[in-house]
């Protein structure tokens, strides 16, 4: 699936109390699907989220409020995603070896309370208009859930850690108190809204879940829980607030910081790669603004008091030594979003041969291979079961830290001039696409000794051809043939299928020629590679030497992946406090080796 444009948020916190210390875990509501205020061209609308997705994702990423600019903001995962009530729920895991999650994790025993919002990418939207308030709606029919995250600031006030068990009870619900009876069951549609309604009044209240699930699981009409929060406000030792029975709404606060420059790093990422980052939603307000300026307009949102005329004053808030992270961060989402655009056009041909795998960090890593399940046998009425045992794997697969990075000068800030960093955005995004293809074809190349002291090509491995021959529908052949050969660890044979032919710049011409459908005026005529075989074509491979290669997914020989999951390079920002210039630097975390040899076969060609 293709990156969203645009990833939105929504987020609320609740008390900590479903936390488990001892496995790191915690029960989350992820959304209750509230209506949350936006902002288009067109004015305000409420966006509602449709939680009746026909699937959910496995296990998405724990972040650090939103920060996807470096793997130390991932926290841990959230896993076991399902709708119960009609809220999205989820299990969140913490990292043990994250110094932030570790903290985190002290919190919450503590008894600290967080919120919890999620990223996601709308792909099908609808637009109605409210009856009853008169206002806008778009709702989100189809979005695809790609992060959540802990965060401070509340939007959703019905989502955040659960403070109660999450397991869904079949017993009858309890008898509801007498303020809490309902009068008569509405519509199911008139139902959510008055839980919605519950739940606001709650929130207003300062009642945890448990008090709002006993007003829901009791049917309680408006006026009932109204009446029942006045009397738990009366009960508590705290002094009594008045209580005014209005129904809160949720919305999203154009003024905070964070979203001001959210909306203009996506500005100034549109600068930078104007051809692949759209223009979209309160971005379009910073379309034509200097980065000066906008380092004005994030001093003023935060209450500081600036002559914006005053370049020396602006620069001195955006890079002086007591100055505040705003610069940094907006220059690092900027550039993030620029180079992810950059990434995803420059995609590598090495991702089509290699099988992707995860790397936890950057010590040694084994991959199990084709074979390495035990071979299925026969058993007797009563026999019993006979265990086998996994085939050792002694290839081992390290990833790599690499970095690179430019310092852009004061004056050239003052200048507005982004020429340098688009550039680096633009190169280093090409830069780090190429680099992960040299090294994996850098392998195929190299043809170094495996674990076994014979190369990844030799005869023994049943892999390589005896003599090299030019493309042609007898040589791939002898290829296939010998593919289909191959045998597991266990000797089982595999009869693995071709799936591509792989070839240099110099033999392109030959091996579309080999895959090419013909009309035949006779049987013998017939092409029978035909649409058999997809063709890969890259420079790093040189001379007249050609591959067939096995589907990674059922015989992975080459494997590739990132630490932690962070696709691609990640950009972060610091200042030079010495010389004011911000240093932009990018690193990869990328690791790719070979874990096997059976679904590769070459050919030195002629």
């Amino acid at each position: 699936m293709n990156a969203p444009t645009e990833i939105l948020t929504r987020r609320a916190p609740l008390p900590a109390s479903s936390w488990d210390a001892d496995s790191q875990t915690f029960e989350a509501v992820l959304s209750t699907g509230a209506a949350v205020e936006r902002w288009d061209v067109r004015g305000p609308y409420d966006e509602i989220l449709l939680l009746s997705q026909p699937a959910w994702p496995a296990r998405v990423p724990l972040l650090d409020s939103h920060g996807r600019e470096s793997v130390d903001r991932q926290l841990g995962n959230v896993d076991t995603l399902r709708v119960v009530g009609g809220d999205l729920l989820g299990r969140a895991t913490l990292s043990r070896h994250n110094p932030r999650s570790r903290r985190i994790a002290a919190e919450l025993t503590d008894g600290a309370t967080f919120g919890i919002s999620i990223g996601y990418g709308v792909e099908r939207w609808s637009e109605r208009t409210n009856a009853k308030t008169g206002r806008r709606e778009k709702v989100a029919e189809r979005f695809t859930l790609i992060e959540a995250s802990l965060v401070v600031v509340p939007a959703d006030p019905h989502a955040g850690i659960r403070s109660h068990d999450m397991t869904v009870s079949t017993e009858p619900a309890p008898a509801p108190a007498p303020s809490a009876q309902p009068l008569n069951p509405p519509a199911a549609a008139e139902r959510a809204a008055i839980n919605m309604e519950i739940r606001s009044i709650a929130n207003v209240a300062g009642l945890d879940q448990g008090w709002i699930d006993s007003q829901i699981d009791a049917n309680a009409t408006t006026d009932a829980a109204r009446g029942a929060a006045f009397a738990a406000m009366q009960a508590r030792s705290a002094p009594l607030q008045t209580f005014h029975p209005t129904v809160a709404t949720v919305t999203n606060d154009h003024a905070d910081p964070a979203a001001i420059r959210s909306a203009m790093g996506e500005a100034l990422a549109h600068r930078l790669a104007p051809g692949r980052v759209k223009l979209e939603g309160r971005s379009r307000a910073y379309a034509g603004f200097r980065m000066l300026d906008m380092i004005g307009d994030l001093a003023q949102a935060r209450g500081e008091r600036l002559n914006l005329r005053d370049q020396n004053a602006l620069m001195e808030r955006a890079v002086g030594a007591h100055s505040t992270s705003d610069f940094p961060l907006l220059l690092a989402d900027a550039a993030n979003k620029a180079l992810l655009a950059n990434y995803a056009a420059a995609e590598a041909t090495y991702r089509l041969i290699a099988a992707r795998r995860g790397f936890t960090d950057f010590r040694d890593h084994s991959f199990l291979r084709i074979g390495d399940f035990p071979t299925f046998r026969e058993t007797n009425e009563g026999g019993e079961l006979k265990y086998g045992t996994l085939s050792e794997n002694r290839e081992k697969v390290r990833a790599k830290e690499l970095n690179a990075g430019i310092a852009i000068g004061r004056r050239a800030l003052i200048n507005d001039d982004l020429s340098a960093l688009a550039d680096f955005s633009s190169m280093i995004a090409i830069r780090a696409a190429s680099d992960e293809n040299a090294r994996v074809y850098g392998l195929l190349a190299a043809n170094a000794a495996l674990s076994d002291g014979k190369a990844l090509f030799h005869a023994d491995h049943g892999n390589k051809a005896t003599t090299g021959a030019a493309l042609s529908v007898a040589s791939v052949g002898l290829a296939v043939a010998s593919l289909r050969k191959q045998k597991s660890l266990d000797g089982v044979p595999l009869n693995l299928a071709p799936r591509f032919l792989v070839v240099g710049p110099d033999t392109e011409l030959a091996a579309r020629q080999v895959l090419a459908a013909i009309t035949a005026a006779k049987a013998g005529d017939v092409n029978p590679w035909a649409g058999t075989m997809e063709l890969v074509v890259d420079a790093n491979i040189i001379g007249a030497g050609w591959y067939v290669v096995a589907d990674p997914a059922a015989a992975p020989s080459l494997v590739y992946g990132y630490v932690s999951g962070a696709e691609g390079p990640q950009i972060r920002t610091e200042i030079d406090f010495d010389t004011r210039a911000v240093k932009v630097a990018a690193g990869l975390d990328f690791g790719c080796g070979v874990i096997d040899f059976r679904g590769l076969y070459k050919n030195e060609g002629a």
